[in-house]
């Protein structure tokens, strides 16, 4: 090897190596000092790119999740008033209960009413105040709510609707309705006069109910009061229900027909009527006949002043339940999903992160060790070009000779 001062072979070798530990300590020590094996692109592009495609899944997913609790708390605040207009319909109901006894006075009833207008005024401000972050919740603008329970585009749950529980919304139900013709007990000539079992007959859209029979009566009040019971007696099976009225001024009578049965539309069944004379029953013919019912939505009117009033109040209160108790049990389904939706989130963003730490994490353990030996190799590198450099000097002692 030929002796040469210019250019010292040895030393820039040294120096290649020195250059290349330093390289190797200055890249662990940085992984160290950042716990990641990917700080820059260069580190290692493609595991960079998926790393930062997982890192979007894992923040997307931590939103979803604070996105499902939010869904929770909207549910819990709908459903803790719900639960409260569904405790208010329950007294409204007793209340209505007990007005359809004729042991209560005008003004008993008259009372009865004044809680049931204030039980219906609340359940009317509660549906109008209930909301959550502004957004109405039983006022009937609630409807078709999405909630995004997901990273991606799409993956969300959609609530249909929540139940107007404002009193125009509450309460619908159709039924039929007559008022038979007044009459006075003169007319009824004939409640001396056995009417048979049969005789008298309901039909109810396509069904006929028979009545029982009628025995003599010893006054026309009692035959009146025959002809209602005969009716009511077939209410459980026919639907329709008379209530006896009395104009106390004139002495006049007349009943309040109230039929409850309904098609698979919704639709009031009609109601026709044989057998009935004024003479015999108190009733003209065809008195009783419904031909169409009467839909009536909402409890704004409601009242329990008069029996048939209450007959009628009950039956838009058990409507009202029915809206009531439906949303609640829509509000609790919807409140597993979301707690299930949270707990899959979790598991996924978890061994998402844990993916993306295999990729990007520093193994502490092998940096260490390539800290140590790149020190070594530094000490020794830097010892080494101090030696390489001296050995150009060797050529003097030939120019000594």
């Amino acid at each position: 090897m030929p002796q040469t001062i210019n250019t010292n072979v040895s030393s820039l070798t040294a120096q290649r190596n020195l250059a290349t530990s330093q390289s190797a300590l200055s890249t662990a020590m940085q992984r160290l000092s950042s716990g990641l094996r990917v700080n820059s692109a260069k580190d290692d592009a493609a595991g960079l790119a998926i790393a930062e495609r997982m890192n979007t899944q894992i923040r997307g997913l931590n939103v979803a999740a604070r996105n499902a609790n939010d869904g929770i708390s909207l549910a819990q605040t709908a459903e803790g008033a719900l639960g409260k207009v569904g405790d208010m319909l329950q007294r409204m109901r007793e209340l209505a209960v007990q007005a359809s006894n004729d042991t209560n006075s005008a003004e008993d009833r008259y009372a009865l009413q004044s809680e049931v207008s204030q039980l219906r005024d609340e359940i009317n401000r509660v549906a109008k105040t209930t909301n959550f972050n502004g957004a109405r919740l039983l006022d009937g603008s609630f409807s078709a709510a999405t909630f995004q329970v997901g990273a991606n585009s799409g993956e969300n749950i959609t609530v249909a609707a929540l139940a107007n529980t404002s009193t125009a919304g509450l309460g619908k139900v159709n039924y039929g309705s007559s008022t038979t013709g007044k009459v006075t007990t003169d007319l009824i000539t004939e409640s001396n006069l056995r009417v048979e079992a049969g005789d008298l007959e309901i039909t109810v859209g396509a069904i006929a109910y028979p009545l029982t029979a009628l025995p003599p009566a010893r006054s026309p009040e009692e035959r009146l009061g025959q002809t209602v019971e005969a009716i009511n007696r077939r209410t459980a099976d026919s639907g329709v229900s008379a209530f006896l009225k009395k104009d106390p001024a004139s002495g006049e009578f007349w009943m309040e027909i109230r039929s409850s049965k309904v098609d698979t539309n919704g639709d009031a069944l009609p109601v026709t009527t044989s057998g009935f004379t004024t003479e015999r029953t108190g009733v003209a013919p065809g008195a009783i006949d419904i031909a169409a019912g009467t839909p009536i939505t909402g409890m704004e009117s409601m009242t329990i002043e008069t029996v048939e009033g209450s007959w009628l109040a009950l039956k838009q209160i058990d409507d009202a339940l029915q809206q009531v108790n439906g949303s609640r049990a829509t509000l609790g389904a919807v409140q597993s999903r979301f707690e299930n939706a949270i707990s899959s989130i979790m598991i996924q963003s978890e061994n998402t992160a844990a993916s993306r730490g295999r990729i990007m994490d520093a193994d502490f353990a092998a940096e260490t060790a390539s800290l140590s030996r790149s020190q070594i190799l530094q000490q020794a590198g830097t010892a080494m070009v101090a030696q390489a450099n001296q050995l150009p000097q060797q050529v003097l002692s030939l120019l000594k000779g």
